[in-house]
């Protein structure tokens, strides 16, 4: 778009020579902000999520000029538009809402100002809600997921103009996710390429089993095909969810007693180790301490979400209640990715371990822990300690977490003594699981 002369679109061109014939200076900057907005392509590239976005981010993130100047941009551009016949973005631009943001960045910073940003996109309606059990959208989006976004952006918005769900009233976050997964998994009529859903998913699949590792990329390309699809839950998963489902309902009827360090209670974990014959060595358990089953059970309640601490219990949440409610599929789905332990590094040598086991390898502690390391090596792990590469003497206390959560789901089994545990048909399926879902999680770190 040239400073002076036409913008190649007639509409625009129009409003912008009626604006300056009153006001020269308000035309300028209603010039500058239309090229921001469309690159010189016209109108049809407009869309509300990208008026949005540049008035309550690019604004007064990325323009370095004075406040009431970004002011004086947005009033313009609102003037444009409702010359063009956009009064859906010629109001956005006028709103109370777009001035309190611009004055959040300018009087309480950056933090403050994005903060205020990421509340009002949100309560916009076209913003791409996440989809539970279906998606959740990443900060860095790949290519396919990208387009995917700004295409439910469109759907949405064209939504808003129908007037099938109105931001603010009842239930419309709802229809707005109604709408994004209906979308999402449309068949495509005007492209090939499959559903978005099914690109997104295939991208993900992509950017996950690539690798800098050699031997990681050698296991990954032996499964990726299998993760494809959504692994079938197995038809004893009741039994191996039996101490997961025991917690939560001792959480649903009068909670959890937990000490004063906010452990499992003594009772508690006696029960335990007498329903699920959680190893004592003839001894009667004193505390959590005593029985790794018992922390590594509790530290996975948590981090389904299905219990939180109240002074001296644990109660049941609103997303536990509804686990307990929706069956067996819906508890196995929410435990099996958490075989994975949080941290990064016990994390990333965990899915190393589950990959060798799935993909044949029936070599000892010793070698597996060798194979981990030279994974991890080539990932560009380093040691904490040495800053040097990870060694295979430090893997098994990686791996420690992982061990633990398969030994309390017995999802392993040892088929002679000194041999390694070997996953049951059970575990192979949670692997899988576990697998899947970490190669289909929304990225947020380059």
């Amino acid at each position: 778009m040239d400073a002076d002369g036409p913008t190649g679109d007639t509409a625009i061109d129009a409003a912008l020579a009626e604006l300056a014939a009153t006001d020269p200076t308000a035309a300028e900057d209603a010039r500058a902000a239309l090229e921001s907005l469309t690159w010189g392509q016209g109108l049809e590239v407009l869309s509300l999520h990208g008026v949005a976005d540049f008035l309550w981010y690019r604004l007064p993130v990325k323009w370095m000029s004075e406040a009431e100047e970004k002011r004086r941009v947005a009033a313009a551009l609102g003037q444009v538009f409702e010359q063009v016949g956009l009064p859906r973005y010629a109001t956005i631009c006028a709103a109370p809402l777009t001035a309190t943001i611009l004055d959040t960045y300018d009087q309480q910073g950056e933090s403050a100002g994005l903060a205020a940003y990421q509340r009002a996109l949100a309560a916009s309606g076209v913003q791409p809600p996440e989809i539970p059990g279906l998606l959740v959208w990443g900060t860095m989006l790949g290519t396919e997921e990208a387009a995917a976004y700004w295409a439910v952006t469109e759907r949405l918005e064209l939504a808003l103009t129908a007037g099938e769900f109105t931001p603010g009233a009842r239930g419309w976050r709802s229809t707005a996710q109604r709408i994004t997964a209906e979308f999402l998994t449309a068949d495509p009529v005007d492209f090939a390429g499959g559903a978005w859903l099914d690109r997104i998913q295939t991208e993900r699949l992509g950017r996950w089993a690539d690798s800098r590792s050699t031997v990681r990329a050698t296991l990954t390309s032996k499964i990726t095909n299998r993760l494809i699809t959504p692994i079938e839950v197995p038809a004893d998963a009741d039994h191996h969810l039996a101490p997961v489902r025991w917690l939560l309902e001792l959480a649903a009827a009068e909670g959890v007693p937990l000490t004063a360090t906010g452990t499992l209670a003594r009772a508690v974990v006696g029960e335990g180790a007498r329903r699920f014959d959680w190893l004592t060595f003839g001894k009667q358990p004193r505390s959590e301490s005593d029985l790794p089953e018992a922390w590594t059970l509790r530290t996975l309640a948590v981090e389904i979400g299905a219990v939180r601490r109240r002074g001296r219990r644990l109660l049941l949440t609103p997303a536990g209640r509804r686990l307990l409610t929706d069956g067996t599929p819906a508890l196995w789905q929410a435990v099996m990715p958490t075989l994975l332990p949080k941290p990064p590094a016990e994390a990333a040598a965990a899915e190393i371990a589950l990959l060798l086991t799935l993909t044949g390898n029936r070599h000892g502690y010793d070698q597996r822990n060798r194979q981990v390391a030279d994974a991890l090596a080539g990932e560009g792990w380093r040691s904490q300690s040495t800053g040097g590469p990870i060694e295979p003497d430090q893997i098994g206390w990686l791996l420690g977490e992982l061990a633990r959560r398969l030994d309390l789901l017995r999802l392993t089994e040892q088929r002679r003594l000194g041999d390694p545990h070997a996953l049951t048909p059970a575990g192979t399926a949670a692997a899988y699981a576990a697998l899947r879902h970490r190669a289909l999680a929304p990225r947020d770190t380059p």
